[in-house]
């Protein structure tokens, strides 16, 4: 079988973690990610819940790409 390298750039942390949990389910870095690319394909999009946002917070990020920002203290909030 033919295979394809997948290059990815992460925090050192992030993968030292990640392949510690993975290791102690049995599994490695690389048969995770075959796992959920696979399960991207059999679901027809991400294998997990990503939320939503809602219109306050859709208003937010275009306010903020726009450059439309204000200082708040968490009192204030």
């Amino acid at each position: 079988m033919l295979t394809v390298d997948v290059r990815s750039r992460v925090e050192p942390e992030l993968k030292r973690e990640a392949a510690a949990v993975l290791k102690a389910s049995g599994l490695d870095v690389s048969t995770a990610i075959r796992l959920f690319l696979r399960s991207v394909v059999e679901t027809g999009g991400l294998p997990i819940q990503m939320p939503r946002p809602n219109a306050v917070t859709l208003a937010a990020i275009k306010a903020a790409k726009a450059g439309d920002v204000s200082e708040t203290t968490l009192n204030e909030l």
